[in-house]
């Protein structure tokens, strides 16, 4: 029996990451591909998240005739749905309103220093100067942000925005949507992408799975051009334990905690580029915070965190691996967060509290008792961290940043454990989010882009918090662009 080539490279996808790589290594040398029977797009994009729908408008409005866009789930969205929707933007007159400043140089000193000096230049350099370009886009898109400036958890400075709905995410969500319905773009569900198809060191489609059809069907998507905007790899355990095996197989993630199955972000553009030889950046790079407990606030400085025992461990404001290693110092899994009523609540605020994963107290008294810890104790350190937010000095923890005493009740608290949130590294880019061949002469897979979660090297070994969706905005809608011109170029052969 003779095994066609296209047949050949959407099993491959299927193979262990070292196998598949050896089998594609030989395929990419085979004749050319029977494609007689394939559909064809202009360009075809794997992921309806951020980056993806991003990479989808992008390529559209840049002129590519036919974009698809390929999504394993019933819905698009991806992470971007549930995220708390924090934008970083350097917003020079947003900074005014408040008498601060701010600009590309800072921000992009904040992201060098945030990743441990370990993210590309270049790649951070075109995210923040590109970041004010994106917050105007979004709103040209009709998203409406609110007017005060925020610092998103692990920001470092107050420049992330967010929508005035109350899932931000959301509301990004149904705004790309509407743009790419309106410019023709076809988003197709359940279609869940095996392997790239390549011929002669280049892009010539995708190997995919119909999940939509009566039966599963397999099928040849031909492009003139691909972008991958899958993901990351936060709920691959196996990818986890290869690549970041301190990460406990245990942890959950921030998408869908206790149900991990649930989560999209299975690795399988990083699989699928590595496969045809690209190059991956800092993947033991993965990054677990506690988001869907006990905390209702999207930006620091205005709770503190006890132990089970009742006592603070940590900097409340340190980024989230300090936090993590403090917690495990402390011998501690999980951990109480408290706040009161001055403070802003977040979008998960009502849902925690409907699903009983917040509670209320009147008194510090009431909350030491729903705590099962005791009053004085628990008197004693609030005593002692309102007198440090007062002052601006904390002995305990050196913190520094606090936006307010915690003492007007009611106080909302409940319990709170890290989940894997997002994977730092992934497949290697430059700032064209032309995929890059493994190697030190960085050659670009030709006709191939990626964008999102899905790369590495953007933001070293730690992302700020609110530049997950930013990154996402802005490479997805240079790959668009790019594989749209890729695409043009190639049909006027």
């Amino acid at each position: 029996m003779t095994i066609s080539r296209r047949k050949l490279v959407g099993a491959a996808g299927l193979l262990p990451p070292f196998a598949a790589a050896f089998t594609l290594s030989s395929a990419v040398k085979a004749s050319e591909p029977e494609t007689s029977d394939a559909e064809s797009c202009s360009v075809a994009v794997i992921g309806a998240g951020a980056a993806g729908l991003a990479a989808a408008i992008a390529a559209k409005e840049a002129g590519a005739v036919r974009v698809v866009v390929l999504e394993k789930t019933a819905l698009a969205g991806g992470h971007m749905m549930v995220s708390s929707g924090m934008l970083n933007a350097v917003d020079p007159e947003g900074q005014k309103r408040f008498g601060r400043t701010d600009s590309a140089e800072h921000f992009f000193r904040d992201t060098y220093e945030g990743g441990g000096g370990l993210g590309d230049p270049d790649l951070i350099a075109t995210m923040v100067r590109s970041s004010a370009d994106v917050f105007a886009w979004l709103k040209s898109l009709g998203v409406e942000f609110d007017p005060a400036l925020y610092e998103a958890y692990t920001g470092v400075y107050p420049r992330a925005h967010r929508t005035i709905q109350a899932r931000s995410g959301m509301a990004y969500s149904r705004a790309l949507m509407r743009r790419a319905r309106k410019l023709g773009v076809e988003v197709r569900y359940r279609q869940r992408v095996e392997a790239l198809v390549m011929h002669n060191g280049r892009v010539l489609g995708v190997e995919l799975t119909d999940m939509d059809a009566d039966s599963p069907q397999h099928k040849t998507l031909m492009a003139k051009s691909v972008v991958i905007a899958s993901g990351g790899f936060g709920a691959n355990r196996l990818m986890r334990a290869r690549w970041a095996p301190w990460i406990s197989m245990d942890l959950g993630t921030t998408y869908s905690p206790g149900r991990i199955e649930e989560d999209p972000a299975t690795g399988d553009g990083i699989r699928m580029a590595e496969a045809v030889g690209a190059g991956l950046v800092g993947m033991e790079y993965v990054l677990a915070i506690p988001f869907w407990g006990g905390r209702v606030l999207d930006y620091p400085g205005a709770e503190i965190f006890l132990t089970a025992r009742g006592e603070r461990f940590t900097d409340e404001t340190a980024s989230w691996d300090t936090v993590l290693a403090d917690l495990t110092a402390a011998g501690g899994s999980d951990f109480w967060v408290i706040t009161d009523s001055r403070s802003r609540k977040g979008s998960t605020f009502a849902t925690k509290v409907q699903q009983g994963l917040v509670e209320s107290a009147a008194s510090l008294k009431e909350l030491a008792k729903k705590m099962n810890i005791s009053s004085a104790q628990l008197s004693e350190v609030f005593a002692r961290y309102n007198e440090a937010a007062r002052t601006g000095t904390d002995p305990d923890f050196g913190r520094t940043r606090f936006l307010q005493e915690l003492k007007e009740p009611p106080f909302y608290f409940g319990r709170e454990r890290f989940e894997v949130h997002y994977t730092c590294g992934g497949i290697a880019i430059n700032p064209k989010a032309e995929v890059l061949y493994a190697g030190s002469q960085k050659r670009p897979v030709f006709g191939l882009y990626a964008a999102g979660e899905v790369t590495g090297g953007v933001h070293g070994k730690f992302r700020l918090g609110g530049s997950g969706l930013l990154d996402a905005f802005v490479f997805g809608r240079i790959a668009g662009r790019n594989a749209a011109q890729t695409s043009l170029i190639d049909a006027m052969r």
